[in-house]
């Protein structure tokens, strides 16, 4: 049989390769997690960006829509309407009458057109008029009042507030005009009637900062005549796409800016929030805020001919949707109960190396427990059977070390025994009410040797009225072995070497009342050794636990004294829990009491 070459591992080895595979194994569980929530969220937000990229593209044909919508509307002004006055034909008299043209209002009597400021017109000889104001392209073509109207009107003196107003807008917007070098273009080819087909659509100019001029070439009288209204850029564009925000709804707040790509015009930025009730606010923003361009949503470029204005949307983050809020919580829920699942399993694995360490602990200590002593007993029997010793004094001495070590094998013995069967130790045990004296008595006689054997002071005071009248509900021979095994243990770990007091040599057993049941006795076994540390509390009563090494340590002991104490007083419906001192140790153990003539529920 061919065996396996490879080193059988200690505790500390075991132990990282176990923690090494355990968070190996957490890392195989969360690494698939991580991944697949990581898409699934990244899904989310992208189903939310196309949402909000489907408004947004709602957004671009509303506001293209407008635009187109406002041209056409203007393709519908009639030729003879960009005149002061204008021929109409009525059919009751079945004459043309002369009307003024419905393009002569001023602009502050348009509340709803704030970005338009006038109509023009140029003849084919390059004339300038505007329906606005009442002066004639060519007074060779007017009658002699209309010249003598247009010769009054030519003296500011005479004209009164609103004739004055008309006649600056109409300056004004012949300046506009002189500043295109487009529309001078145009008005050159008029002159020249260099035009190979007329155009009756209306086109646009962006060279004169800030304003749009729309215009188109029309034909009268055979003639080719330049027709056209300048609007404010900023009111024109911007009020429209406000008024198209608002018919609009995002979840957050959203930044849109309008940007000129051909031109240097500093770009305009619309801030779209909800506010109560449900409403929308659109605002202009006096700067730009580049906490809600960390999302880019949507940029687009608008239709011709406004194709070098672009809309771009963005915002600071997607908002959490109910999707993403229950997902979230899923998420957490689910990487709590494996971190649980794996933290459980973790503490478990390393109860089961810490108990497979104190298992083989526990046999070096028992192998070493029974070793010493029989290899001691075998010599000093030897010797007193072969003679050897003839002393009586020292015959006696040997017979009483033969006879202390064989009581000490027989409780290491006893204690094993009762290891196999603890779990089953509650069925053994049978406690009654036992007089309190006979408890002390038994203390006496069953620690005594013990005590006295290693130079140790027995202590026992009763902190209690009427104490022989007193009955404790436990079994006489479970009770005899905890008290056997707290002494021992307190004996044992006493450090001669270091605590160099005879004065704390002693253990005491103090019965007292309990201080928060009056139907409980309490028994204080104390010690004055040095101690244990707080990490050593929580373990004192675990089975096979023992401080230190195996290896070094110079204590006796097996590991499963205190845990079999605790086991047995807990049969006998006790509790026990350790008290550290500031020198020494105390074992604290209360048990059901009555008074002979009083009936206690128990």
């Amino acid at each position: 049989m061919r065996t396996s070459e490879k080193p059988l591992l200690n505790y500390s080895q075991r132990l990282r390769r176990f923690r090494y595979l355990a968070i190996a194994f957490l890392l195989f569980l969360l690494i698939p997690l991580g991944t697949i929530l990581y898409f699934g969220f990244q899904q989310i937000e992208n189903n939310l960006l196309l949402e909000y990229k489907r408004k947004a593209n709602k957004l671009e044909l509303i506001v293209d829509g407008s635009l187109t919508e406002r041209r056409l509307i203007s393709n519908t002004l009639p030729v003879d309407a960009f005149d002061y006055y204008r021929q109409v034909y009525n059919p009751y008299t079945t004459k043309s009458q002369q009307v003024i043209s419905p393009l002569s209002r001023l602009e502050y009597e348009q509340p709803s057109d704030k970005w338009l400021v006038g109509y023009f017109q140029y003849c084919n000889k390059g004339h300038f008029n505007s329906p606005i104001w009442l002066d004639s392209l060519h007074t060779n073509s007017l009658s002699k009042i209309e010249a003598d109207n247009a010769n009054l009107l030519a003296s500011d003196k005479t004209l009164n507030p609103e004739l004055q107003l008309r006649k600056n807008t109409a300056t004004k917007i012949e300046q506009l005009l002189l500043q295109s070098s487009s529309i001078q273009q145009t008005i050159t080819k008029l002159s020249q009637q260099d035009f190979s087909a007329k155009d009756e659509f209306f086109s646009v100019f962006f060279d004169v900062p800030d304003y749009f001029i729309f215009y188109r070439v029309v034909t009268v009288a055979e003639q080719y005549w330049l027709q056209g209204y300048i609007v404010k850029r900023n009111p024109y564009l911007s009020q429209l796409v406000i008024d198209t925000l608002k018919k609009m709804h995002f979840d957050s707040s959203i930044l849109v800016e309008l940007k000129d790509e051909k031109n240097t015009a500093p770009s305009e930025y619309f801030f779209y929030e909800n506010v109560a009730d449900g409403q929308v606010k659109v605002s202009i923003l006096p700067k730009l805020d580049k906490r809600f361009q960390q999302q880019s949503i949507y940029k687009y470029n608008h239709f011709p001919p406004f194709n070098s204005y672009s809309l771009t949307l963005s915002t600071n983050a997607l908002p959490m949707t109910s999707a993403m809020m229950y997902s979230s919580i899923f998420i957490i829920v689910l990487i709590i109960a494996i971190l649980s699942a794996c933290y459980g399993f973790y503490r478990l694995g390393i109860k089961q190396l810490a108990l497979g360490e104190q298992r083989l602990n526990f046999v070096s200590s028992v192998s070493h427990e029974l070793k010493t002593p029989l290899t001691s007993i075998r010599m000093y029997s030897q010797m007193l059977k072969e003679g050897t010793v003839i002393s009586e004094d020292h015959q006696k001495n040997y017979f009483d070390f033969i006879y202390g070590e064989s009581e000490r094998l027989t409780r290491l013995i006893n204690n094993i025994l009762q290891l196999s069967t603890l779990s089953q130790q509650q069925q053994n045990v049978q406690p009654e009410y036992t007089s309190l004296m006979l408890l002390v008595d038994i203390i006496r006689s069953k620690t005594s040797s013990i005590i006295e054997k290693h130079g140790f002071q027995q202590n026992i005071l009763l902190d209690i009225a009427n104490a022989e009248r007193v009955l404790v509900f436990v079994e006489q021979d479970a009770f005899s072995q905890v008290v056997i095994n707290i002494t021992d243990n307190a004996i044992k770990y006493f450090n001669r070497k270091k605590i160099d007091d005879s004065a704390r040599q002693k253990i005491d057993f103090i019965f007292r009342n309990h201080p928060r049941n009056k139907h409980r006795i309490l028994l204080e076994i104390r010690d004055y050794g040095e101690g244990i540390t707080q990490k050593q509390e929580k373990k004192i009563f675990e089975l096979f636990y023992r401080g230190g090494n195996e290896l070094t340590r110079s204590t006796q002991g097996t590991g499963i004294g205190l845990a079999l104490v605790k086991d047995l007083v807990s049969a006998q419906q006790g509790q026990i829990k350790v008290a550290r001192k500031k020198t020494g140790l105390a074992m604290l153990l209360s048990f059901q009491c009555k008074l002979m003539d009083s009936h206690i529920k128990k």
